[in-house]
């Protein structure tokens, strides 16, 4: 069975912990790619989210950059309209790629509670495994309390991503923007080349983001790389 990863959330903007936890999840897990999907338009949508289409230049500007074909960026959820849904996500990807393809949805440990809370948790993880990057250090325990935490998840429906500890985040880079701060080594060169030309997050400061609601679709949080590396 072929193994792919997918990575969502805002990617407002990508930093460097987005790529290191999808090379982590690459090589510990054997994938045979890594997608990344800004989302279009999420559930909690934040007042300082940008352009979908800015997002995904970002995004993209990196993906080729790298020139590494595991590598890949999509606009799946961007171009489709409405209320951005994850559920909605995997069950195009399985009429894109078939049967015999298991989608592993990378994620930040903070993202589990999420899950936790969502009305639909129990179709969210019957069409994917959850590789999640723990805040420290992985063991069994961590692993176990997850499963705890989400019942409904397959046997192997939930593994570890081992990452180093990271307190980058993309509230950071915005907020080190906004600051006139320079953020040269948390992004990379390609994405700084943008964010600097276009003027991008200059205007207003970063707002944490809200708590999802209970029954609510799992908004991918500003958490989303290893420790505490957020998206």
């Amino acid at each position: 069975m072929r193994e792919i990863g997918l990575m969502g959330g805002a990617c407002n903007p990508p930093h460097f912990g987005h790529f290191q936890m999808a090379l982590c999840a690459l090589e510990q897990h054997r994938l045979e790619k890594v997608i990344f999907m800004p989302s279009g338009t999420p559930p909690h949508k934040k007042d300082d989210l940008l352009d979908k289409e800015l997002r995904f230049e970002l995004l993209d500007a990196e993906i080729k950059a790298a020139n590494d074909p595991r590598l890949e960026s999509s606009r799946l959820e961007i171009d489709r309209p409405g209320v951005t849904w994850t559920i909605d996500t995997l069950d195009e990807l399985r009429k894109l790629y078939g049967p015999d393809v298991r989608f592993n949805f990378i994620i930040g440990e903070d993202n589990i509670n999420s899950i936790a809370r969502y009305d639909r948790r129990t179709d969210l993880l019957s069409r994917c495994r959850l590789l999640v990057a723990p805040r420290g250090n992985s063991d069994l325990s961590q692993l176990a309390q997850w499963k705890r935490s989400l019942p409904e998840a397959a046997e192997d429906g939930i593994a570890a991503i081992e990452c180093p500890a990271n307190a980058l985040s993309s509230t950071l880079v915005r907020n080190y923007i906004h600051n006139g701060r320079s953020v040269r080594y948390m992004v990379p060169a390609s994405i700084l080349a943008l964010i600097e030309r276009k003027g991008l997050y200059k205007s207003a400061p970063a707002t944490p983001p809200a708590p999802a609601a209970a029954g609510t679709a799992p908004a991918v949080s500003d958490q989303a790389a290893a420790p505490a590396t957020q998206s």
